[in-house]
C-alpha cells in the first residue's frame, strides 16, 4: 500500500514525546513488531480522560464524573491535544498520512482541533 493515503486521528509514527513514550512502552510489552492503530490508542486514552474527570469531580460518582467531563483537555496524549466537548465526544485533529514502505504513515496534513458533531442534521 506504499503511496496510499489514510485519514485517521492517530498514526503510530506521530512525532511527539507522549507518543514516542507510548510506542516504546507498548513495544516493550507486546514486542518490537507490534503495530499500534487508531483504535488501540483511543482505548489507551479513555482511562486517562476518565481519571481527569474523576479528579475534576472529586468523586467516583458517575453523575458527578459525567458533569465534570466537559472542558477536560489533555495536551500530552499520544495523538496530541484532545478536549472533551459538552456532548461528551472529543475535539481532536484529523491527520492525513501517506503509507510508507515500512508500513508506517508519514503525516502530510494535520487539521486544527475539530468540534465533534455526532448528530449532524439528516442523521437524527
Amino acid at each position: 500500500v506504499e503511496g496510499f493515503y489514510a485519514s485517521m486521528k492517530y498514526f503510530q509514527s506521530l512525532d511527539n514525546p507522549a507518543n514516542k513514550k507510548f510506542v516504546a512502552e507498548f513495544k516493550a510489552k507486546y514486542g518490537p513488531n507490534a503495530v499500534i492503530g487508531d483504535v488501540t490508542q483511543a482505548a489507551y486514552l479513555g482511562p486517562w480522560l476518565w481519571k481527569a474527570a474523576v479528579e475534576k469531580a472529586g468523586s467516583f460518582d458517575v453523575d458527578k464524573v459525567v458533569a465534570a467531563s466537559p472542558g477536560i483537555e489533555l495536551k500530552a496524549s499520544p495523538e496530541g491535544t484532545v478536549k472533551i466537548h459538552p456532548n461528551h465526544h472529543l475535539w481532536s485533529k484529523t491527520l492525513i498520512g501517506e503509507a510508507q514502505k515500512d508500513g508506517q504513515f508519514k503525516v502530510v496534513y494535520t487539521s486544527d482541533l475539530i468540534e465533534p458533531n455526532p448528530f449532524p442534521k439528516g442523521y437524527q
